[in-house]
This record gives C-alpha cells, structure tokens and sequence, in this order.
C-alpha cells in the first residue's frame, strides 16, 4: 500500500483515526507528568602521600619509600585505585552495605601541582540510595588503596592515602528520561493507530465490495433470462 493509499485509507476512516490519536495524547501526556526522577550524586576523593621526608641516608642505607610513585607516579595509582573500585568484589560488598552497582569511577586528569582525584557518580531511584552508595565507597576506596598498595610491598608509613575532597551533598533530581520516553510512546501510539486505521478500513472496504457483489447477483437472479435468447434456442 503505497503513501496515497494510506493517506486516503485515514483520511476516509477518520471517526477511527481521530480517536485512536486522542488517546495517544492522553496517555502520553499522562505517562509523562507520573515518570518518577532519577537521583545524581557525586563525590570527588583525593589521594595523598605521606606528610614527611625521609632524609638523607648514608651509603650503603636503606632508603624508604613507595614505589608505585617511582614508577608511574601518583596519577597511576589513582587509575589503579578507580578500576579497583568496579572490581565485583567491591562492587558485592558496595551491595551488600546498601548501596547500588552501577556507580562510575573514574579519575580526574592530573595537572601540574595537583593532587590525583577520584571522582565517584551514582545514579539511583532514591535519594538516600544515592547518599548510602557514595558513602559505602568512599570507605571501600580506602581499603582498595591499600591492598593496591600491599601487593606492591610499599611499607605501612609510605602508602597514599585517600581524603574526601567534595563531600556528597543532596542528591539533585533529574527527569533527562522522561521526555525522550514519552515521545517514544506516543510515536508508537501514532503507528499503531494508523495500522489499525487501514486494518478497519480494508476490512470495511472489502465487506462493502462482498456485499455490492452478492447485490449484483440477486438482481441478475431476480432479472430472469434474457427474452432475446430463450433457453430453447441456447440450447440448439
């Protein structure tokens, strides 16, 4: 059925069309103002060094220090520490405390004199989701620094450690979803209405045909044979 038809098809139907489209309306407009929001948080954790020197040793002395800051510096194990943070085992217990899974951390470009940084966003249903789950990884930051730290052999005195540089405040709520949802909906609604707008009318539109066509037939049957050619003379 090409574009015509279809727009003949609706334009001919439209005591069908024209409600189907206003309860299309009405339902999108009423799944809109019920969509609940969705909660966003964040927290921005800094890591540190240990605030002393070692000073200067001897010959022969053994020197302390980390490292992972001799390697890849501070910014290394800021990334290390932010891939651990999505570890499943971090993440179960993320769980298992009352927060949520589908957190994201990540680290903060690291510029000239700054210190690494964390940052932490989480998105949830509920306010105090987003609170409990920023909370909960701000403790498991501490222990995945440390382990990170442990497996490298860096002695107790020389770990980083983290700090919280931004605190999570009230979780702001956002209804970035609920447009884009809607308009999927209602556009749905519109296809959906016009495939049951052709759908009636080509049912209709053949039923009239069946019907225009059994008319026909009754008025040729109640015509009787044609007096021009008897059936006697047919038959000859």
């Amino acid at each position: 059925m090409g574009s015509f038809s279809l727009k003949r098809s609706c334009y001919r139907r439209w005591y069908v069309m024209v409600p189907l489209l206003l309860i299309t309306a009405w339902y999108s407009y009423h799944f809109y103002g019920v969509v609940q929001p969705v909660y966003d948080g964040k927290s921005v954790i800094g890591l540190t060094a240990p605030n002393f020197r070692v000073p200067d040793t001897g010959p022969g002395q053994e020197v302390r220090g980390n490292g992972l800051l001799y390697i890849g510096g501070a910014q290394l194990i800021a990334e290390q520490t932010a891939l651990g943070l999505r570890e499943p085992s971090v993440v179960d217990r993320v769980v298992a405390a009352g927060g949520v899974p589908w957190y994201v951390s990540k680290t903060v470009p690291l510029n000239a004199g700054q210190l690494p940084l964390i940052t932490i966003d989480v998105t949830a249903g509920k306010p105090a989701a987003v609170t409990k789950t920023l909370e909960v990884i701000l403790a498991q930051t501490q222990v995945t620094l440390r382990s990170l730290q442990q497996q490298a052999q860096v002695p107790e005195d020389q770990m980083m450690t983290p700090f919280l540089v931004s605190p999570p405040g009230v979780p702001t709520a956002s209804y970035a979803a609920r447009l884009p949802s809607t308009a999927q909906r209602f556009l749905a609604g519109v296809a959906l209405s016009i495939l049951l707008t052709v759908l009636v009318d080509v049912l209709l539109t053949h039923r009239k045909s069946r019907t225009q066509e059994r008319q026909q037939a009754l008025v040729g049957a109640s015509a009787g044979p044609n007096p021009a050619y008897p059936p006697d003379a047919a038959g000859q």
